[in-house]
């Protein structure tokens, strides 16, 4: 009866919620490996451009996938999903012997970004199948795996397996046991892992926020700036059309500098007209004299003489010598 009720117990449960995270260079058979767990068949997948999400149910756990692109240029998005994952699986491509070097730098610098170290790690040696394929003592030597577990105290284990042998319920033994065991890690850890993730998926939260307000206001300075240029342009181009307009307009109106020999020509022509003019003021001014005056200029020198020939006469009157004019005696 107890244990009935507490298989009742656990079956009310609510389901706990899982994000793994599906990492690897690319060509390494990520994409194959979770369409064998979701129950699709692995065969001929295209590359994942960005990411691709995956939702499934194990167990007693509700899981996410991340099935994310393993070229250089879209790696660097990896680590904006770090803060929500749970759990890891990273891939390796056992049979590329020469890129090996690449994976295990990929593999080092997963492992220590500070919201990765310490989660459960879970390490899919793919392409089992192919002839020259690393075996699984190699494979931990190659990516020096003892090395950066305990350097960045992360749990971890090594699966050796193909993708493409089957999906769904024959899905390749050592996937399903791996993605079993990391499972099992997490729910051991669960409240101190989702407790972790709530706070990193807070912060990223935040910066990516910030990041956005900063983007916005940079793409603000850029417009304001884009638009104060435009504003200038089309002032310079209205001051261009105004000043060639005022050019068209002065070469149509009459030149008001004429050459010297015009002015001198102007000015001696107002000079002769000038004493023309006092000629015949002068010939007109004699004409109209008055009689009286020609009479007088007639007469003139003859009573000049005349005053001239006069004396003077003393005479005494009352003990004064007075001048008297021979008319006034006479």
């Amino acid at each position: 009866m107890a244990s009935c009720c507490s298989w009742l117990k656990r079956w009310r449960k609510p389901a706990k919620k899982v994000t793994l995270l599906m990492v690897g260079l690319d060509n390494a058979g990520k994409t194959a490996a979770v369409r064998g767990i979701q129950g699709e068949n692995p065969v001929n997948v295209a590359p994942t451009v960005g990411f691709s999400k995956v939702d499934l149910k194990r167990g007693k756990f509700q899981v996410t996938i991340f099935d994310l692109g393993g070229g250089k240029r879209i790696r660097g998005i990896w680590e904006n999903y770090y803060s929500e994952s749970h759990g890891v699986v990273f891939v390796v491509d056992s049979s590329d012997i020469q890129r090996i070097h690449e994976t295990r730098a990929t593999l080092a610098e997963v492992l220590r970004h500070p919201r990765i170290a310490g989660k459960p790690v879970l390490v899919l040696a793919n392409k089992q199948d192919r002839d020259g394929a690393l075996l699984e003592a190699e494979i931990i030597e190659s990516l020096s795996l003892e090395k950066l577990v305990n350097e960045h105290k992360c749990r971890c284990q090594l699966e050796p397996c193909s993708a493409v042998l089957g999906y769904g319920r024959t899905v390749d033994k050592s996937i399903r046991r791996g993605l079993k065991w990391l499972l099992s890690n997490i729910a051991e850890d669960y409240e101190a892992i989702a407790e972790r993730v709530q706070r990193d998926t807070a912060k990223q939260r935040a910066w990516e926020e910030q990041d956005r307000k900063e983007r916005a206001e940079r793409v603000r300075k850029i417009r304001e700036e884009r638009d104060r240029k435009e504003r200038e342009e089309a002032e310079q181009e209205e001051r261009r059309v105004k000043e060639k307009k005022e050019v068209e307009e002065g070469a149509n109106m009459p030149n008001p500098f004429q050459p010297i020999y015009n002015v001198v020509h102007e000015a001696d022509n107002k000079e002769t007209g000038k004493g023309e003019d006092a000629l015949q003021g002068g010939a007109l001014n004699c004409r109209s004299k008055p009689k009286e005056d020609v009479e007088s200029t007639k007469s003139g020198p003859a009573d000049q003489a005349q005053k001239k020939s006069r004396k003077l006469r003393l005479r005494w009157r009352n003990n004064r010598v007075e001048p008297l004019r021979v008319e006034d005696s006479t």
